[in-house]
């Protein structure tokens, strides 16, 4: 039996419960197929002093794990902030294998701050064995960028998604779960309220939709939170559209079964080059709702315009005009896409792509 020890900055907690829920499905699938797996993880802080003592605790601990125990893998996850410590035990101990799995800043950068990622990860990734990336396009990233073989990188949809879980439900039973109008169609978006997450564009649509009265019998939904949500908040009272929104922190993933279930449309609006994939796209659209995303970046991967989902142009920004359109299907051509969805989902099923990370451990 293989010995993991799995190293990462990002898992969920009670307080967090999304945030790096991929590394935890990851783990419980190795361990679901007879890997011993250790961890060192760190949970989301936001104090900057904290969070400084709790990195330097947790690269010391990894040194010491991995000098002091027998692994045959040192498994990282996000490139530029965890890797320190499974490098220098790699230098020591040459025979174990170091392997890094990269999600998103850690190898692009989307801001200025972020170039320090980069010259992080470029000097840890040359000393891994075997490079993870969550899609075809981010592995065209880091061959490029980082002059990593192609047969050291693959291709794994960060963990996956769980299709018996996001499934399709009654959608006003969904509502009433999760108080939400049952006499209104909902539009919703689903994501982090960060930089370049596409919240604004969203808000922007609305505004324009609002304005020509188009849709009188819709709502708008906001689930999320990040470092952006004043200037969020701001630009929903400059534009005059509170009344037609319902925002909530993110929640669960039981919960958002319910959330995507209850949506006519789901927009992930995303212009960050960084988003490596967007397992979001992929729950909604396993759950059969009608996926709107930008045609750029990760959800490029799986998105075909009106085929399974659709796209509009982030350069353009006709996101209003798609809306519309999308309205305008009659329901034959929404249930074909709809059902088109669900297959898609299935390709990226936790466990139709579990052979893509056990090929990295075998």
């Amino acid at each position: 039996m293989k010995k993991i020890l799995l190293i990462s900055n990002m898992y969920p907690d009670l307080n967090n419960k999304h945030y790096g829920i991929f590394v935890k499905n990851v783990e419980e699938l190795l361990i679901n197929n007879g890997y011993i797996v250790d961890k060192v993880i760190m949970f989301k802080t936001k104090n900057k002093i904290v969070k400084l003592i709790k990195y330097i605790l947790f690269h010391l601990k990894v040194i010491f794990k991995g000098l002091f125990n027998n692994y045959d893998y040192l498994y990282v996850h996000f490139a530029s902030h965890s890797s320190l410590g499974a490098v220098f035990v790699k230098k020591i101990k040459k025979n174990i294998n170091l392997v890094i799995n990269c999600h998103g800043n850690d190898v692009i950068a989307d801001t200025e701050i972020d170039l320090k990622n980069i010259d992080r990860s470029k000097k840890y990734l040359k000393n891994a064995d075997k490079v993870i990336v969550p899609s075809i396009y981010f592995k065209n990233v880091v061959k490029k960028n980082y002059q990593i073989k192609d047969d050291k990188i693959f291709v794994y949809p960060s963990g996956g998604v769980n299709t018996n879980k996001f499934i399709n439900k009654d959608m006003n039973e969904c509502k009433e779960r999760i108080n939400l109008d049952k006499n209104k169609k909902y539009i919703g978006y689903i994501s982090r309220i960060e930089k370049d997450k596409g919240w604004d564009t969203y808000l922007n649509m609305i505004k324009r939709l609002v304005e020509d009265k188009l849709i009188n019998d819709y709502k708008f939904l906001i689930v999320g939170s990040g470092d952006e949500e004043f200037e969020m908040n701001s630009l929903i009272d400059k534009l005059e559209i509170r009344k037609y929104l319902d925002i909530r922190n993110m929640v669960a993933q039981e919960e958002l079964v319910d959330i995507y279930n209850s949506l006519e449309i789901f927009v992930f609006p995303t212009r960050r080059k960084s988003d490596s994939l967007g397992l979001v796209g992929l729950e909604a659209m396993s759950c059969e709702t009608l996926v709107i995303t930008g045609d750029k970046y990760g959800p490029t991967d799986y998105i075909k315009d009106n085929v399974n989902g659709f796209m509009f142009s982030i350069d353009n920004d006709n996101l209003k005009d798609k809306i519309i359109e999308i309205i305008n299907k009659s329901s034959e051509e929404k249930e074909n896409i709809r059902k088109n969805a669900r297959l898609t989902a299935l390709e990226y099923d936790i466990d139709n792509t579990k052979d893509k990370i056990l090929e990295v451990f075998k």
